[in-house]
């Protein structure tokens, strides 16, 4: 019987993702500075029509457990260890100058984090008025 490796000339899924990351216009995005400390908090960056939407599951934290930072261009979110059997964590981002760092949102529902970052004034579409001479 004849066999062969299908996979063998096939991408990892991490050269897929770089790849794609490559390809991609990386003008409104935020970029990770560090690893997750808990490697169980998953989040992911959305982008909608006001800006960057960063979720991430924090089962077990309420907002008294969760600080969020911002200075210059970066964002660090911290959870703080508790109950004695869940560990913290620290994500920490750099936001582009396309982002409004100043007018940062974040809400925490069902274990679920959700920080809202807003693109900045200066690259929101805005409407140019034809003016007749």
């Amino acid at each position: 019987m004849f066999m062969t490796n299908l996979n063998s000339n096939r991408k990892s899924a991490i050269d897929e993702l770089f790849e794609l990351m490559d390809s991609v216009d990386n003008s409104f995005r935020i970029y990770p500075n560090s690893y997750k400390q808990n490697n169980s908090l998953d989040y992911k960056t959305d982008t909608d029509d006001d800006g960057v939407i960063l979720t991430m599951n924090v089962p077990g934290y309420n907002k008294e457990l969760i600080d969020i930072h911002v200075g210059g261009d970066k964002l660090k979110i911290e959870g703080k260890a508790h109950s004695g059997d869940v560990d913290g964590f620290i994500h920490n981002f750099t936001i582009n100058d396309n982002l409004d760092a100043d007018e940062i949102g974040a809400t925490v529902i069902d274990g679920v984090l959700t920080v809202s970052i807003p693109y900045a004034e200066k690259v929101k579409p805005r409407k140019i008025e034809v003016k007749v001479n």
